[in-house]
């Protein structure tokens, strides 16, 4: 008795799809496309839905700005002084008193928050959060997170200008050997430079949340603590970390402000955004629509 030759069609489907794995590739591309867009249309209508509009975005940074240049108002003394001085007064001490912290706990939180300013680590984590930022239709951002590694240009710069040795182990216990000059810190410059970066771009870009908030105090927390890690695991002095900081803020000044140069020539206060600036234009600007604060 001759068998029931019919088939289910899905089974058909995947019979026909491992018989020519070619023709199999639309239709993967299809069923993708029909579960990635919708997900990240929403993501996109969220983040478009609880920004702020990108004129006031650009006040509340201006603000944010002025202040911070205030802050480094010092920085070209204290420059100025690092370039003649090899140790700092209190670099051994310092270094000494914070390494007598032997609790495992806190190890394995200096250790963490250091190994994201390795290259390794730095630059899969630098592209991931620009696509996103990107995903969100928030382009000027995604492009001014990836410029962000720029700081690496200064950092090197001044390294090998004052060519200051990293700590040794007669010195100070040394984790991880690292043959570079150790003046100023780079991860110091890159935390400040990226973390910082999304510090601004949140506080400036979205009204407060239990997700903005949290992001940002996890941004802060990468900032404060990237120093006192270098110095506990012997990989710099504190003067290289106190410096990394400085350097690091006054790069980051100068990003901010070209920053909110091109945001205000996309966002003017008055007028509309140039043609050519149109595809940088952040979502939710075209009229005013109602904010849900589903981040509250």
């Amino acid at each position: 008795m001759a068998g029931n030759t019919d088939q289910p069609t899905d089974v058909a489907n995947t019979n026909a799809a491992a018989a020519n794995p070619v023709s199999a590739v639309p239709q993967v591309v299809t069923t993708v496309e029909q579960n990635v867009k919708p997900v990240v249309k929403e993501a996109q209508r969220i983040a478009a839905q609880t920004s702020v509009s990108g004129r006031r975005s650009v006040k509340r940074g201006t603000i944010l700005l002025i202040f911070y240049l205030w802050l480094l108002s010092g920085a070209a003394i204290f420059t100025f002084i690092a370039r003649y001085t090899d140790l700092f007064p209190g670099d051994k001490g310092i270094a000494r008193t914070l390494q007598k912290e032997h609790n495992p706990v806190f190890r394995a939180v200096m250790e963490f928050v250091s190994v994201f300013g390795y290259a390794k680590v730095s630059t899969p984590v630098t592209i991931a959060v620009s696509g996103i930022f990107w995903a969100l239709r928030f382009r000027l951002e995604a492009i001014f997170v990836l410029l962000t590694s720029t700081s690496s240009i200064l950092s090197k710069a001044v390294k090998y200008l004052i060519r200051r040795p990293r700590p040794t182990n007669e010195q100070v216990k040394v984790v991880h050997i690292i043959n570079e000059p150790s003046f100023p810190s780079g991860h110091v410059m890159h935390y400040i430079n990226f973390f910082g970066l999304l510090i601004y771009l949140l506080a400036t870009n979205w009204p407060s949340g239990r997700i903005r908030n949290s992001l940002i105090a996890f941004c802060s927390f990468m900032i404060a603590l990237v120093g006192p890690s270098r110095v506990y695991l012997g990989a710099h002095w504190p003067s290289d970390v106190s410096v990394g900081y400085v350097y690091g803020g006054l790069w980051f000044a100068g990003l901010m402000s070209l920053y909110l140069r091109i945001k205000s020539m996309i966002h003017p206060a008055t007028g509309k955004t140039p043609p050519v600036m149109e595809p940088l234009k952040q979502p939710g600007d075209d009229g005013e629509q109602a904010k849900r604060r589903i981040f509250a």
